[in-house]
């Protein structure tokens, strides 16, 4: 005869649960990580799309300060960086009529320029954010 058996669980139906929910927990940490990096690379991109637009920003107040002409004859930048990035500003060539490309001057108009400026994160490069402002000459 087997001597008498208590209800509840054994040692080894314990270990088992346990490594059954181990696995379980890893995988739900690997998911939080994940999370958390895409998270912080969106932000990056956030921060940087709300530099590169304040700089669009500045080249439009300058050019209704000091007219689409100072353009041609003076350097533009968007003066300090912000911490943790760099902003690059490509001033274009004036283009007239029809423009050049996918970029035509609106109609009526014979002058334009365009202006790219890029925010881009100096501690991964591959996160930048890009505008493109076209200035008028009406």
């Amino acid at each position: 005869m087997h001597a008498n058996r208590q209800p509840g669980f054994t040692l080894i139906e314990l270990v088992v649960v346990m490594i059954v929910i181990s696995v379980g927990l890893l995988g739900l940490t690997s998911l939080f990580s994940n999370t958390s990096k895409s998270l912080s690379t969106n932000e990056i991109l956030q921060q940087a799309t709300q530099y590169a637009q304040e700089c669009a920003e500045s080249a439009m107040a300058k050019r209704r300060a000091l007219g689409f002409a100072w353009f041609a004859s003076n350097s533009f930048s968007c003066g300090s960086n912000p911490d943790g990035f760099t902003r690059t500003v490509t001033v274009g060539n004036t283009y007239n009529g029809t423009g050049t490309g996918s970029d035509p001057c609106p109609g009526g108009v014979n002058n334009c320029r365009n202006i790219a400026i890029t925010a881009t994160s100096t501690a991964n490069t591959a996160l930048s954010s890009s505008i493109t402002v076209m200035l008028v000459k009406y």
